[in-house]
């Protein structure tokens, strides 16, 4: 009967040790919950993310000029990435470009090609904040926010090459007030599906106006240094009317292109649209490049790629997440010895 007891107190010993062992893990596992609980609770902050989805798709058909015998369906660019907020100050986002580079020949440009455009960690506290990465760059953002149609056109310095919309560096960006901020990035300067083979980086420094009333205008001003320094200055301003309709302008001027002494580009784009309706929207955009005539030449040294642009059209967007264009669309050059061509097109953007 004492053998019986001693392994029933034994066994009784064994379940108690158990026991208390399951209890300081579930403490454990609540005190390591805690934080987050109490953090959900008093913010109420959950951290989440969601994937998205943006493609660009056209039909064009030439109608004047060099443009007369082209025609085709186009899956012009296809965007797909998944951001996460971790929380009210932490966030980030990944962004893969499926599309053609610029740089291909146009027999290349039938291939897609995938690469990161935006790889980046932001982190805000109340006025300021950081991003760090593959960014989308300012210096051009507000534009093609009110520009509404990047589907359709990139805006003229995105256009021309005077600058990128997405590189690797960091970003500091202040919000003084409601009507006054400033940012400055720090880049590698070869934009985003190019890697840095140097030692030399781009400076960016800009400030956005939302004064006077319904006027919204930018500046910037950047600078890259090799043996002589590229620089490239851009105002942008823009009015808008009661959210029926909007005129906008842009100059943009780059010095010693390409760190060439005295190759210099300007770039004038003039821009507006008209609010039929909810769904329907009015738009016309003028574009002008050109180069200066270098000392000793009698022709601009980039010639073969000024001239103007003149896009103009009807957008109509059935539901909210997509918009689809029918617009005229051309491009004049001024070289002598080369024609201009108009197109008919139907841009389709889908957002998901």
């Amino acid at each position: 009967m004492t053998k019986i007891l001693k392994v029933f107190n034994i066994y009784l010993h064994r379940v108690q040790v158990i026991f208390n062992c399951m209890k300081f893990k579930n403490l454990s596992f609540f005190l390591l919950l805690l934080p987050q609980f109490l953090f959900a609770q008093e913010s109420g902050f959950v951290p989440s993310g969601k994937p998205f989805a943006t493609i660009y798709s056209n039909f064009h058909r030439g109608i004047t000029g060099s443009a007369t015998d082209e025609a085709a369906f186009e899956l012009e660019r296809g965007y797909i990435g998944y951001e996460y907020n971790f929380s009210p100050e932490f966030y980030a986002k990944i962004n893969v470009d499926v599309g053609s580079p610029d740089d291909l020949s146009p027999l290349s440009k039938i291939r897609r090609y995938a690469y990161f455009k935006n790889a980046y960690l932001r982190y805000s506290q109340q006025k300021l904040q950081i991003e760090f990465g593959l960014i989308s760059l300012k210096q051009f953002k507000l534009q093609e926010g009110i520009w509404e149609r990047r589907y359709l056109m990139k805006t003229i310095a995105d256009e021309h090459r005077l600058g990128s919309s997405a590189d690797l560096g960091v970003n500091f960006h202040y919000q003084f007030s409601e009507i006054i901020d400033a940012d400055f990035t720090m880049m590698n300067g070869e934009g985003y599906s190019s890697l840095q083979m140097d030692d030399i980086f781009k400076y960016s420094l800009g400030s956005t106006i939302k004064a006077p009333r319904n006027f919204t205008s930018r500046l910037v001003f950047d600078i890259m240094h090799k043996e002589i320094s590229e620089t490239t200055m851009l105002f942008f301003t823009s009015y808008n009317f009661r959210s029926k309709w909007n005129l906008a302008g842009e100059v943009v001027y780059r010095q010693n292109n390409a760190w060439k002494a005295n190759n210099n580009i300007l770039a004038l784009s003039f821009y507006g649209n008209y609010n039929l309706n909810e769904k329907y929207q009015l738009f016309a955009r003028y574009d002008k490049v050109e180069s200066n005539i270098p000392e000793g030449e009698s022709l601009p040294w980039r010639l073969a790629n000024d001239g103007t642009a003149l896009i103009t059209g009807i957008q109509f967007r059935p539901l909210n997440k997509i918009t689809m264009a029918l617009n005229y669309h051309d491009w004049y050059p001024w070289a002598a010895n080369m024609e201009g061509g108009g197109f008919i097109f139907l841009d389709l953007e889908v957002k998901m």
